[in-house]
């Protein structure tokens, strides 16, 4: 392990080859994609039926169409995914929590909840929603400097799926974030580093550990097939600036004030719940 911390604190990142059950790994892409399934149903693209009766091009297909006509039904899949018991109950893997506390997180933390991503060009309507070009983590996270991220494929992804781009040692290099793109913090990458980029092929199973300074990147998804993947963010609450700072936290989370169905629930509604 020596080895490993050594390798990661030089190049600020870690390869963790069959480091999850591919059956942990399948059961969130799968709970994942049946929340969209549900809508599927629902709108009559399909009749009634199971995942496994759906080949991808039909799941996928069925995801675009969606998109098209119906970009909140989308959206508000994807915002259910993000809540699913199987992602958050990997994110809590004691695997990975003895995996930071190896690589010297003394007390580590959850930063913020773990985030499922489905990127492709044909669910967005800019690019910074498939291909987020080169940034920091950190400088959404702001919290201790040994901060982690944990990326994983949901599906093995390739150079043609849209890879991660990293920057080796490019976490020693401090904050270079210049400016805030929809939570992401940019940075401008000289033509040199452009040329050093490593791109991280993993199967499913695979996890990719790295600085939250680390500087990387969205490869290009030129596939028909959507980037499924997740990743985990950690602090060490025993990291001295972090407690110097009060635990700096900057997520913001907080319900709508308006009611986003009108005139719902009914008596009627609720009795059929509970009769």
């Amino acid at each position: 392990m020596n080895e490993e911390v050594n390798f990661f604190n030089k190049n600020g990142y870690l390869v963790l080859e069959h480091f999850f059950p591919k059956q942990a790994i399948a059961l969130v892409l799968k709970e994942a994609k049946s929340v969209f399934l549900r809508q599927f149903i629902e709108k009559k693209y399909i009749m009634p039926c199971a995942l496994e009766d759906l080949d991808d091009a039909q799941f996928n297909n069925f995801l675009y169409r969606l998109f098209e006509e119906d970009l909140e039904c989308l959206t508000n899949c994807g915002k259910q995914v993000q809540h699913l018991i199987s992602l958050h109950t990997l994110s809590l893997d004691a695997k990975i929590v003895d995996l930071l506390q190896r690589m010297g997180l003394k007390s580590p933390i959850v930063s913020t909840r773990p985030v499922l991503y489905f990127n492709h060009p044909k669910l967005a309507k800019q690019k910074v929603f498939h291909t987020v070009d080169a940034h920091q983590d950190w400088r959404s996270m702001q919290g201790s400097l040994n901060a982690v991220v944990i990326w994983i494929p949901l599906v093995d992804i390739n150079k043609a799926l849209g890879a991660l781009e990293i920057l080796p040692q490019s976490h020693l290099d401090g904050l270079r974030t210049d400016h805030i793109e929809n939570g992401f913090g940019m940075v401008a990458l000289t033509d040199e580093e452009k040329e050093n980029l490593i791109a991280v092929e993993l199967n499913a199973g695979d996890a990719l550990l790295f600085s939250s300074f680390l500087i990387h990147q969205s490869g290009d998804n030129i596939t028909d097939m959507p980037r499924w993947s997740c990743h985990f963010r950690y602090n060490d609450l025993e990291e001295e600036t972090f407690i110097q700072r009060k635990f700096a936290h900057p997520y913001l989370y907080k319900p709508m004030e308006e009611l986003i169905t009108k005139d719902f629930p009914t008596i009627n509604d609720l009795s059929k719940i509970y009769s």
